[in-house]
């Protein structure tokens, strides 16, 4: 930029000098728009959550507990009656007001014992609510048959279930809830030794370029200690410097931005009519025809016919109408932003699930150049 003097000496920058800085500004916010953190996209290996499972009892229901078919849920009751120092016969036992029920969490990485984490239960049996029921004291173990927490607390359902004799009121699901930090913490995840001199984030959507951008991040921070072992994986050597502080390390390699690069991709809900389109979208110029043919049987009563012989009988006759819309061949011009792409599907005036079918039919020509992805 140049900076001149005028002659009472004061400074003037020419309108020239000021473009160039605007553009040079606009530049850096386009590009900090669509950058990510390293700690969004990546995980560090070695750092990972672990799930948890167990088996409990819900007690308290108002008479919408499991019923007598449900034989595992009255051994559950009279095992945990007998552990107390109450002996019953199973044979004997008609319960309404306690339901079987599945609960699971998911326990993050470094929480220490005594924190408190939410779970969720299901229910196993035959049961209509687990409204108002408080589930019993649940262990939780992983998928190395450890037990890592334990569970105990009252049932928060998202939804309401009521009968009376024939008529029955349903809002939501009633089968399934949750227990915000209903779960106790007694066990740590063991995590790998992250002094090693060595680590490695691993990207939640594998892909060279974004690799590649990754590690030149890194490198700005740390000049020259990561390097793309593979679409990936991010190999980090940690500075000598920096070994007797790998916390600060870590968090300063997490913080760095990147712009991560991912495959173009058109997802398509089918159930639901929804469709999402990334970014880097093309679609070639194309010719779209889309229409339906509606078609009305309907019956048309004639008089009274009265035969040789017995009554008189009336016969219906049935008219089938075919009618065919108007159907309007449009030409979509050649898109490569998500923006366009938009523009030129509302102008063909078709519902979401009508154009989930000209999608295929797109991607089927060869000129949707893009993932599809249909759920």
């Amino acid at each position: 930029m140049r900076i001149d003097k005028d002659q009472q000496g004061r400074y003037k920058i020419g309108w020239l000098e000021i473009a160039a800085a605007i553009c040079i500004l606009l530049a850096i916010m386009a590009s900090k728009a669509n950058a990510a953190r390293v700690k969004d996209m990546a995980t560090l290996e070695g750092v990972s959550e672990q799930q948890l499972v167990g088996y409990g009892l819900v007690v308290g229901l108002a008479g919408t507990g499991d019923g007598t078919n449900t034989q595992f849920t009255i051994q559950s009751v009279a095992n945990m009656l007998q552990k107390m120092g109450i002996v019953v016969n199973p044979n004997e036992v008609r319960l309404r007001n306690v339901a079987a029920v599945m609960v699971t969490a998911t326990l993050p990485a470094f929480v220490k014992p005594g924190k408190k984490i939410d779970v969720s239960i299901s229910s196993m049996g035959d049961a209509r609510s687990l409204e108002g029921g408080t589930l019993l004291m649940t262990p939780l173990q992983g998928s190395d048959g450890e037990y890592y927490a334990q569970a105990q607390g009252s049932v928060n359902i998202g939804g309401i279930s009521s009968k009376s004799g024939r008529n029955s009121f349903k809002k939501g699901h009633a089968l399934s809830g949750t227990l915000p930090n209903g779960a106790v913490v007694y066990k740590e995840i063991e995590s790998a030794n992250l002094k090693t001199g060595e680590l490695r984030w691993v990207l939640s959507d594998p892909d060279f370029t974004s690799a590649v951008a990754m590690a030149n991040a890194i490198n700005q921070a740390f000049p020259n200690s990561a390097i793309a072992e593979d679409a990936s994986t991010i190999l980090v050597n940690v500075p000598q410097s920096m070994r007797n502080d790998y916390m600060s390390f870590i968090a300063r390699a997490e913080s760095a931005e990147f712009d991560p690069n991912t495959n173009a991709r058109v997802v398509l809900n089918e159930k639901t009519g929804t469709v999402v389109s990334g970014a880097n979208v093309q679609i070639s110029e194309i010719a779209v025809s889309h229409g339906s043919i509606t078609v009305q049987v309907a019956n048309a009563q004639t008089a009274p016919v009265t035969p040789l012989f017995g009554q008189a009988a009336i016969m219906n006759n049935q008219q089938i109408n075919v009618q065919e819309p108007r159907t309007e061949t449009r030409v979509i011009p050649s898109v490569n932003n998500v923006g366009q792409l938009a523009q030129a599907l509302n102008t063909l005036g078709v519902a979401p699930r009508d154009i989930i079918s000209i999608f295929q039919a797109i991607k089927r020509a060869g000129a949707l150049h893009a993932e599809l992805v249909v759920m």
